[in-house]
């Protein structure tokens, strides 16, 4: 190992404290400008987060009145079958019953 004088030592070490301390001053300075940046990115994304749930919300608004439930569609299309069904169930018992009405004065 080197040995210095012992008149060097003092300004060594203030010499190696000095590069140290300019050496943590220098990653402070990048940290904080980093942190920084970081920040900024992190508001950036919260106001596209709030964004896209405003637009959720309004899609979530809007879906009942512009679009129908597959089980719903179903339901409704069968009640109306039922009711055409019946309707025709109801003029074929008509027109029976008119031929016979008619039928029967001939």
């Amino acid at each position: 190992m080197l040995d210095l004088p012992s008149e060097l030592y003092r300004p060594v070490a203030t010499l190696l404290y000095t590069l140290l301390c300019v050496a943590m001053g220098i990653i402070a300075y990048f940290l904080r400008d980093i942190r920084q940046s970081v920040k900024e990115k992190q508001q950036e994304q919260d106001q596209k987060i709030d964004g896209i749930q405003k637009d959720l919300n309004v899609i979530r608004e809007t879906l009942p009145q512009r679009y129908v439930l597959r089980d719903d569609f179903i339901r409704a299309i069968a009640g109306l079958d039922n009711k055409v069904d019946n309707i025709g169930k109801e003029v074929s018992e008509i027109n029976k019953a008119l031929n016979r009405l008619i039928g029967g004065v001939r």
